[in-house]
């Protein structure tokens, strides 16, 4: 329990905000993405303070992925955020590498193979008639 807050403070510096008690529950049945969307959301306009370029320039040495690093005087980036609260949590598999291993994205849903006029009706307001 004691070291759970101590990595909630750390998230807190980092991100120089509190954060969301209802969320820590998220991180513990491995499920980060929440999370991130809640800190995406909350820093949008915001940049990594000194601790946390400090902080994110050592997870770039650490895992190999200078893109890290990288736009440290700009805004937070969900690739930042989430390598953040994957490194202070321990969520998600690093095995993979790359920026893929942060959060799995589904691939976006696309019409069924089965002709033109059913794509056409979804772009419609009205259907003909």
């Amino acid at each position: 329990m004691f070291e759970e807050l101590e990595k909630i403070e750390l998230a807190e510096e980092l991100f120089g905000t509190d954060f969301p008690v209802d969320m820590t529950e998220d991180l513990t049945v491995n499920n980060p993405r929440e999370v991130v969307d809640y800190f995406v959301l909350h820093l949008r306009g915001w940049g990594p303070n000194p601790a946390a370029a400090d902080f994110l320039k050592k997870l770039a040495k650490k895992h190999n992925s200078p893109t890290l690093a990288e736009g440290l005087h700009d805004r937070w980036r969900r690739d930042q955020i989430s390598a953040v609260i994957r490194e202070i949590f321990n969520t998600g598999d690093r095995s993979a590498g790359g920026d893929d291993a942060v959060i799995p994205v589904r691939k976006p849903r696309v019409p069924k193979a089965g002709g033109r006029a059913a794509a056409q009706s979804l772009d419609e307001d009205n259907p003909s008639g």
